[in-house]
């Protein structure tokens, strides 16, 4: 279906559920900012829809993977009818349905330390819900050199037994370090160009090492029966079948209105740092989610 309509008609029509949150010239720099997302699955996919629903205009996709049936448990892309499909391209696709004057850059490759230069220097703010440290590193390095802010989940160990949290490197601000050097990653005195790819996969091995050790012995411990949401007793041999056959036990902890939550929030900060606002009027002024074990649990028993 088309839209008869101009693009200010259209913007009008956008913002008047809105029309009292923004200033218009708070507008123009929603509708001028430039959005790069790196992972449009989960909490990318739903952060840029919510980006595009808010009046952004120019937006870009990084992702390399397709859409398979996991993914439909969460990520709102993920459809029957896009099963098989390109992240990015079934993105753009929903995007242009919300906005079809949406400007949208695509890189179905994903990101690199061959290709995050370019990513990186063309665009204001990033979005980074990526999951592997070939993609967080590079991007961290160029964002810094560039002064771009990003957004990024990180999980602090050992308090993420669900979800992520939300961090920002306001890399605008010329002391603040790198994701890579925050997180004592031996490559943090590399080159990029003397990294390889079997650095950035010791480094996300020593991550999934770390969360399969921390849930083993959750698992054997008189707290197991935390980890499900209802709080409910598991029945008998339930960690033991869920651990069985799977290389990393984080797997299954991905819920979609978790996931949903953190993408809004994402995309609240960032449309916060484009008008330069602290706090967004009729906004949440913040969204904790609880990723740390839950309070009845002594640490010193699992650490």
């Amino acid at each position: 279906m088309s839209i008869d309509m101009s693009e200010k008609e259209f913007y009008e029509k956008l913002w008047f559920r809105s029309s009292m949150i923004f200033t218009e010239e708070e507008k123009e720099k929603i509708m001028s900012v430039r959005i790069a997302v790196i992972g449009v699955g989960g909490t990318g996919g739903i952060a840029s829809e919510q980006l595009v629903r808010s009046g952004v205009k120019n937006l870009t996709l990084v992702d390399p993977d397709i859409f398979e049936m996991t993914n439909i448990n969460r990520q709102h892309f993920c459809t029957i009818s896009t099963i098989g499909q390109k992240k990015v391209e079934a993105g753009k696709k929903r995007l242009l349905d919300v906005n079809p004057f949406c400007n949208i850059k695509t890189y179905p490759e994903g990101i690199n330390k061959e290709n995050a230069q370019e990513i990186v220097k063309d665009v204001d703010i990033i979005i980074d819900a990526s999951d592997n440290k070939a993609a967080h590193y590079p991007l961290h390095r160029f964002a810094k050199q560039y002064r771009v802010p990003v957004i990024s989940r990180a999980h602090t160990i050992p308090q993420f037994t669900f979800g992520a949290k939300a961090n920002l490197w306001d890399y605008r601000d010329e002391n603040v370090s790198t994701r890579e050097e925050d997180e004592n990653s031996p490559t943090a005195s590399m080159s990029l160009e003397e990294i390889t790819e079997d650095d950035f996969k010791a480094k996300d091995k020593s991550v999934h090492e770390e969360f399969n050790r921390i849930y083993s012995k959750l698992f054997k411990s008189k707290y197991a029966h935390k980890l499900l949401l209802s709080e409910n007793e598991p029945p008998e041999g339930f960690f033991e079948d869920y651990a069985k056959g799977r290389e990393c036990l984080v797997q299954g902890t991905n819920w979609g209105p978790a996931v949903t939550i953190t993408g809004a929030f994402f995309a609240i900060k960032a449309i916060e740092i484009a008008i330069g606002a602290k706090d967004i009027f009729l906004g949440p002024i913040s969204i904790k989610g609880n990723s740390a074990f839950p309070a009845v649990i002594d640490q010193k028993e699992i650490k």
